[in-house]
């Protein structure tokens, strides 16, 4: 397969702030609707959103045919899948709920092998979701080779037992000060934004930026229904 850096992993490594869409729906049409529309990464979720492996393949094609790199978090945390969406010619993996410096040591690995020479040109990103991985946060960050570190508000606030709610003052600083040791570390983070939020964290330092499709129709959806009163 011929080495191809995608233009996010370009922008990533430089630096500059990508906007990834999780259409959290799969299908080559969906994937090719949103890509279409000027995007850095389609955020494939086959974690929350029940994509399966057959359809990481059409995805991707449908992304990366109008410029956008395809970036697929992993259902599991398991060699054996992620070696499967590697296979699928994507363009980066996300891996869930990376607690510990084996855990972030094995996704290296498991890319280098799988992708030979193309290992350089992935977007490789560990999630930090959890409790375990704030408190791991150093020992983690000491494992060199990611493109960036994601950031799991939402898992992260159910672990701290808030059940969700990113808004209380102790998930706040929990990211912050997760955010906050990444940089530290010379290295780059990410986390789901929103239109509320957004320059809030690019100005933290944020580089990958990620928003639901359906958090974008919304708004729009509701003004028009209003508009023609149904």
């Amino acid at each position: 397969m011929t080495n191809f850096r995608s233009n996010a992993k370009n922008k990533i490594q430089a630096n500059q702030p990508v906007l990834a869409i999780n259409t959290f729906a799969g299908g080559f049409d969906m994937a090719d609707l949103v890509s279409k529309l000027g995007i850095d990464i389609l955020f494939i979720d086959c974690e929350r959103a029940g994509i399966g492996i057959d359809m990481v393949g059409p995805m991707a094609r449908a992304a990366q045919r109008h410029g956008a790199a395809a970036v697929v978090r992993s259902k599991t945390r398991q060699v054996e899948d992620w070696v499967s969406y590697l296979d699928r010619g994507i363009d980066g993996l996300i891996v869930p709920r990376v607690e510990t410096a084996q855990e972030a040591r094995l996704i290296l690995e498991t890319v280098s092998y799988a992708c030979g020479s193309r290992a350089g040109d992935m977007i490789i990103i560990p999630q930090i979701e959890s409790e375990a991985g704030m408190t791991n946060i150093d020992e983690i960050l000491a494992v060199k080779g990611f493109d960036l570190f994601l950031i799991g508000p939402y898992d992260l606030s159910h672990s701290m037992g808030f059940g969700g709610d990113i808004t209380v003052p102790q998930v706040q600083e929990a990211l912050d000060h997760i955010a906050r040791k990444i940089k530290e570390q010379g290295e780059r983070f990410g986390l789901p934004v929103t239109l509320a939020n957004a320059k809030a964290w690019q100005k933290k330092g944020a580089v990958f930026n990620f928003h639901s499709l359906e958090a974008l129709i919304k708004p729009g959806l509701e003004a028009l229904k209003k508009e023609i009163a149904c």
